[in-house]
């Protein structure tokens, strides 16, 4: 009987989407633009049938009948190859709760432990988000990385799905527990809140799911908020309301953080029952109306509000680590992309200033005086770079120990850099040939790097660009 009434609801919300999108399209005029080439195309197949013959008409006809049947063959191959190729490597266990429980062949060790998992996710998300769901659901998925890449023939962007009509989910695996077990919140949020409201708009589609992921710290969220606002300070939030700007591949990571924490802020001032009326009043283009009549003011002025909240209410331990993170990234980002002199330099001195145990700050002020030939300062800032008691292992660390050769070769130190070399060469290489280092540093273990192979390499470093 739950299994019945599974397939009836599965069928009216299938319903109810093939309502939605014909009426989107209405609204969007497409239909309109179908119809008017559908009668473009009657009255050119009536011109055809009227001044060529019926014979090479109907040859044409079945030519054009072939290809197309060839194409659809060819696509719906495809997907049936990717489908059966997904499928060859699942296994399945017996759930009362789900419909079906499949994993990937290589977690077999581990199904037991998924299936709890991801039980316990459920329960945590129905709890939290104060809404039960029915005592079948549909499938729940768990597969590698590379098995998902196969179903889509293409790179999987995501590390979970949501198909909220069939009341599924797929969740692609990782080793690290609390993170799989995060995004297993993040989905089943998906499906609950599909029965507040199925049609929402991106930001709080994704916020309300973010909120759940992140409801047991909510710290967390609000600092990813944070460390983004200080990258895209101008970007307002009405703008992800749109789907297609909210998931663009580029800040897609900023995003989803910005609505995670500006959820999470609703729901810490309103409640979770003001946010879910809000939810369930939302309709496309009347977002701000319904945001006004549950909160009393307007999407922008509780933005307004909100950034106010990162900037000077968190905990100050919290705003302290997201600034040095920024300040560290924005740093290494300079170096690694060549920023210039003045911009790496005010980068490092607040660096030092804010994190004086930190090799990083004493490597900018070094690679700002290596390249305006002060080599006494840069060899002093060098030493303290490798001094400091805070150090990486990157590859930036190692291409910095290889500068530090560089520079005691033309200062003729060279048992100093024979030392800097071997150091770097215990460091990864950079990915990028611009500043790949590796095969530099062996060469320079032979030979000296002098003023004549400084000329060189610049030239070569210059042709790679």
């Amino acid at each position: 009987m739950d299994d019945l009434r599974y397939l009836l609801r599965v069928l009216h919300r299938v319903g109810r989407l093939i309502r939605r999108r014909l009426r989107r399209t209405w609204h969007a005029r497409q239909a309109l633009k179908f119809l008017l080439l559908v009668v473009v195309g009657v009255l050119f197949w009536a011109a055809v049938r009227r001044y060529i013959s019926s014979e090479l008409v109907d040859a044409a006809f079945w030519v054009a009948v072939a290809f197309l049947g060839v194409w659809v063959g060819v696509r719906v191959g495809r997907v049936a190859k990717q489908e059966y190729l997904f499928r060859r490597r699942l296994r399945f266990r017996d759930s009362e709760r789900f419909f079906l429980f499949a994993y990937e062949a290589t977690l077999e060790a581990h199904s037991e432990t998924l299936h709890q998992l991801t039980l316990q996710a459920l329960h945590e998300a129905e709890t939290y988000l104060q809404t039960p769901l029915p005592n079948r659901l549909g499938a729940v998925y768990i597969v590698t990385e590379s098995l998902e890449n196969i179903r889509w023939g293409r790179p999987a962007w995501y590390s979970g799905w949501a198909q909220h009509e069939t009341e599924s989910i797929t969740v692609v695996y990782c080793e690290d527990t609390d993170a799989l077990y995060r995004t297993l919140l993040h989905e089943w949020a998906h499906i609950i809140t599909a029965c507040w409201n199925e049609d929402v708009p991106a930001l709080f589609r994704e916020g309300i799911a973010e909120a759940a992921k992140y409801h047991g710290s909510p710290t967390t969220v609000h600092s990813y908020a944070l460390y983004f606002l200080h990258y895209f300070p101008s970007c307002p939030l009405l703008l992800l309301l749109d789907g297609t700007r909210f998931y663009d591949q580029e800040r897609q990571h900023a995003h989803y953080a910005w609505a995670g924490s500006f959820t999470l802020y609703l729901i810490e001032q309103f409640g979770l029952a003001r946010f879910r009326e809000f939810y369930a009043q939302l309709r496309r283009g009347e977002e701000d109306c319904a945001f006004q009549q549950v909160f009393g003011m307007s999407l922008g002025q509780a933005e307004m509000l909100w950034r106010e909240y990162l900037h000077t209410q968190l905990p100050e331990s919290a705003r302290t680590e997201t600034l040095q993170e920024v300040l560290e990234h924005r740093l290494r980002w300079a170096i690694m992309d060549g920023e210039g002199v003045a911009i790496v330099q005010a980068l490092s001195e607040q660096m030092v200033q804010m994190r004086p145990d930190l090799w990083l700050g004493y490597y900018g002020r070094a690679y700002c005086a290596f390249w305006a030939g002060d080599l006494q300062s840069a060899r002093q800032a060098f030493e303290q770079a490798n001094a400091a008691p805070a150090q990486s292992d990157d590859d930036l660390r190692g291409r910095a120990w290889f500068e530090c050769g560089l520079l005691c070769d033309l200062l003729q130190l060279r048992e100093r850099a024979l030392e800097c070399y071997q150091t770097a060469l215990q460091y990864p290489d950079c990915e990028d040939a611009r500043a790949a280092y590796h095969a530099h540093a062996n060469r320079y273990l032979a030979t000296p790097y002098d003023y004549a192979e400084r000329y060189r390499f610049l030239k070569e470093l210059q042709g790679t660009k």
